[in-house]
């Protein structure tokens, strides 16, 4: 075959375009990689920009050697495949870019955002400036390979193989391997694994319209305690669709299924948090001191969704939980069981949370609530609180009670039914605010009693019957027995010394006055403390009758139902003459006439009123003031001025009259001698 002249010479040029084009175009790139090519990407990005080399192939290939944008991306190499009408009218238009061993760091803020933001900001910007014609792209997709795509989302690093991007309208199609996630916040250490991960991402703002990630694994731990999930699937099925994610958690070889939802139309951000009988052993380095989690299990939804004002949320729960214990000095000498169902509704703010309903059920007995509380300081310094129980069974109210904190009350026999409400407000930051309000609805008398406790049966104080005394020793108390010391025998100014220091209402209230437990707890909520009692005389004859001294709630809450009892069958006069023969005045000094006899050597009957003033001034703290005369050899100036405060109480209970008063301020306390060690 004979090839003419025309012809040799368009093989000529051919080879020419074919060689030398690529050639140049190269040599073209490599001149103007440093000088313009990673200084203009850099403008356009916003980053520190570093291009190692540059490399332009027969076939229209071109490469991006030792690509460094910032502390986002870092990658061996770039490739484009260009095609040759592109170089030749000088246009980089590419229609696959693959990226070599890429090391990409995003790194996603509390906010969501993350700081890839700003550079896709930047680049859509530059992009809807040059025009539709220069908008159009032949770019089907961007191949990743031999690297990793590493995300550092709220603490958690999420790391994914095998990365495929493929541009579509608005965005790209992001299709990965195996993906694993690690990270530690707080005391909690995560481990886990998804088998592939497709998403539909939306650019620039990455907000991602669906997702399936499938085929999970994942391990939570903290300290000794450790929670695994298998079947791990997350999903969103389009945009304006809702995420959810499910997974079954390993309970001792018991599935558990566990699933997380955003949620429509419960404020902004709202997620929903369903279980069944789920373990709550992890969340023990949250929970506060004595509650023990190691055998929980928890069943229900919870909702938390952002308010729109800022550190503000929204929380909603209903939920089930069995199986917590409760140990803790201040509760009961043994532990709580706590099995039962919690409703809340609630809005949180700093320093703040408004609780709009609450009911809880234990064991048949619901209570329902709402109030705020406000806190500062590190302590709660406000509160309005209403608490309502519905009519329920007398019985059954018992029976509620965790067995830890019935004590005696299990031996009750009882008919009828009872219901009540109560209400609690304070404001310690508010110089013009009346103490603390409390008020009680609650009548007890609709519950009937068949039988009392055996062990605590108030009949038994009206004569002789066994007293388990503070120091441990016990002795039969009761008329006409030795010691006994009929208080209405002796002058008024002894008995009421005693009623006008520790219970001035006492022959008006039925055993509890709420006026002297609302300053008490005012107190104690200034002081951070129990640093006050509130108790009547019924309710510390109780408790010196039938009950231990441990200051526990278990203790209050069997000590209101005995003094009801108490306040039921016993008149004032028994009640009080009880008392007095039983209190404590001293170390090893219990009753009246013992007290009388230890302090002045003499029977009580000749009590004077500054004597009779001193002895009810013991009764709040018996041993420690004591111990404080031992160490002054005498009346001390603290003891004197307690002494002065409960004659003025005396004054104003008309006990004594101004008179008597005045002389008992001015009169001599001569305190035995072996009492103060003289």
């Amino acid at each position: 075959m004979r090839v003419t002249r025309r012809e040799r010479s368009l093989l000529a040029a051919t080879a020419a375009a074919a060689i030398v084009v690529p050639v140049g175009a190269a040599a073209w790139l490599h001149h103007r990689v440093d000088g313009t090519l990673a200084p203009a990407i850099g403008r356009a990005a916003g980053q520190h920009v570093t291009l190692g080399g540059v490399e332009a192939g027969l076939s229209g290939d071109l490469r991006l050697r030792d690509v460094v944008v910032g502390d986002l991306l870092a990658a061996d190499a770039v490739e484009a495949a260009v095609s040759l009408d592109s170089l030749l009218a000088g246009e980089l238009t590419a229609d696959e870019i693959r990226v070599i061993r890429p090391r990409v760091r995003v790194h996603v803020g509390a906010d969501g955002r993350s700081d890839w933001h700003e550079l896709l900001q930047r680049f859509a910007r530059r992009k809807a400036g040059a025009g539709a014609a220069r908008a159009r792209t032949r770019l089907r997709r961007v191949v990743v390979s031999g690297g990793d795509l590493v995300a550092d989302v709220a603490g958690v690093r999420v790391t994914a193989r095998d990365v495929e991007l493929h541009p579509q309208a608005g965005g790209v199609r992001l299709v990965t391997g195996a993906v694993e996630l690690a990270g530690t916040r707080g005391p909690y250490t995560l481990r886990g694994d998804l088998a592939r991960v497709g998403a539909d991402v939306r650019l620039p703002g990455l907000a991602i319209e669906r997702l399936v990630a499938v085929g999970g694994r994942a391990a939570l731990a903290a300290g000794d305690h450790s929670l695994t999930a298998a079947g791990v699937d997350v999903h969103r099925d389009g945009p304006g669709r809702p995420w959810q994610a499910s997974a079954v958690i390993d309970d001792r070889g018991a599935p558990r299924r566990i699933e997380v939802a955003t949620r429509a139309g419960a404020g902004a951000g709202a997620v929903a948090i369903t279980a069944e009988r789920i373990p709550l052993a992890i969340l023990a380095p949250l929970a506060p001191a004595g509650l023990a989690l190691d055998g929980a299990r928890a069943s229900g939804t919870v909702t938390v969704a952002a308010a729109p004002a800022p550190g503000t949320a929204w929380l909603a729960a209903d939920v089930t939980v069995d199986g917590a214990v409760v140990r803790h000095p201040s509760l009961a000498d043994a532990p709580v069981t706590l099995d039962g169902a919690v409703a809340i509704e609630a809005r949180l703010a700093p320093g703040r949370a408004e609780l709009t309903r609450l009911a809880v059920g234990q064991r048949g007995l619901v209570a329902t609530g709402e109030g705020w509380v406000r806190w500062a300081r590190g302590r709660v310094v406000a509160a309005d609180a209403r608490l309502a129980v519905p009519p329920i069974d007398c019985r059954r109210l018992i029976d509620a009670l965790p067995p830890a904190l019935r004590g005696p009350l299990d031996e009750l026999v009882v008919r009828g039914t009872i219901a009540g409400a109560a209400h609690v407000g304070f404001d310690l930051d508010d110089p013009g605010a009346d103490g603390v309000a409390l008020d009680v609805e609650l009548d007890p008398r609709t519950c009937q009693v068949v039988a009392d406790a055996p062990s605590a049966d108030p009949r038994a104080l009206a004569g002789a019957a066994e007293h388990s005394f503070p120091d441990g020793h016990r002795a039969t108390v009761g008329p006409g027995l030795p010691g006994w010391v009929d208080p209405f025998t002796l002058p008024a100014h002894v008995r009421g010394a005693f009623v006008a220091a520790e219970d001035a209402r006492f022959w008006d209230h039925r055993g509890f006055d709420l006026v002297q437990i609302a300053r008490s707890l005012e107190v104690d909520l200034r002081e951070d403390r129990f640093a006050r009692g509130g108790s009547t005389i019924s309710q510390q004859l109780v408790k010196n009758a039938f009950l231990h001294h441990r200051r526990t709630l278990a203790r209050k809450l069997q000590e209101a139902v005995l003094t009801w009892r108490l306040e039921a069958v016993l008149d004032k006069r028994t009640i009080l003459a009880r008392y007095l023969n039983v209190v404590e005045l001293g170390p090893g000094v219990y009753g009246l006439a013992a007290g009388a006899h230890h302090w002045f050597g003499k029977p009580a009957a000749d009590l004077t009123v500054r004597e009779a003033a001193f002895l009810a001034a013991l009764t709040p703290a018996p041993r420690t003031m004591a111990a404080r005369l031992l160490r002054a050899r005498g009346l001390d100036p603290e003891t004197r001025e307690r002494v002065e405060v409960t004659l003025r109480a005396m004054r104003r209970a008309a006990v004594i009259d101004a008179a008597t008063a005045r002389a008992a301020f001015g009169a001599r306390l001569d305190l035995r001698p072996a009492a103060v060690g003289r």
